[in-house]
């Protein structure tokens, strides 16, 4: 099968799976993860539909909800610290929400990673 008829076949089970209610993309991303990547960024967390901060608080309780890797909790909870977009009551103000809603063992695994960042940071004055 040639990378054009892959496509084509790409785009019938896009069309299928999605029967009209996202269109079909007009320009196939490139084949660069890291294009990729960027233009996902780009369409996403550019658009100013929500704030950085609205985007930041779905993306963390994202992570919790999947119990994901901790790091990866703490670059957007680093971020959202530096950012201004949260600050340190904020941050763990969260936490039961996590807990309520993600259980316990997501929640702890995300309310220890907030602390630790906190105490590196100085309650996240510096993060």
């Amino acid at each position: 099968m040639t990378e054009e008829e892959i496509i084509e076949e790409g785009k019938k089970v896009f069309e299928k799976c999605y029967n009209g209610v996202v269109p079909l993309p007009q320009q196939l991303p490139a084949k660069s993860f890291g294009e990729l990547n960027m233009k996902l960024f780009r369409e996403i967390w550019g658009d100013d539909t929500l704030s950085f901060r609205e985007k930041r608080l779905v993306v963390m309780g994202i992570l919790a909800g999947r119990n994901a890797d901790p790091s990866l909790f703490t670059i957007h909870a680093r971020s959202a610290l530096r950012n201004r977009e949260l600050n340190a009551a904020e941050l763990r103000a969260i936490m039961p929400l996590f807990l309520m809603y993600s259980g316990a063992p997501s929640a702890s695994t995300m309310f220890m990673a907030a602390e630790k960042l906190l105490a590196e940071t100085k309650e996240g004055e510096t993060a």
